[in-house]
């Protein structure tokens, strides 16, 4: 079953760590592995940040 995250950039404290996180996202593919070792991809929509299981 696939799984979504949504987390508005607004939650990221910093200024400049939000626009480093954004021209991060947006040159290079980008995974996170949890724990358990699920693989969720990580996009940038809408000013959001989206964690999406199953990629």
């Amino acid at each position: 079953m696939a799984e979504t995250y949504v987390i508005p950039m607004g939650e990221i404290p910093s200024r400049k760590l939000r626009k480093t996180v954004k021209v991060f996202i947006k040159e290079e593919d980008v995974s996170l592995f949890d724990d358990d070792g699920k693989q969720f991809g990580i996009t940038l929509e809408k000013n959001r940040l989206v964690l999406k299981t199953g990629v």
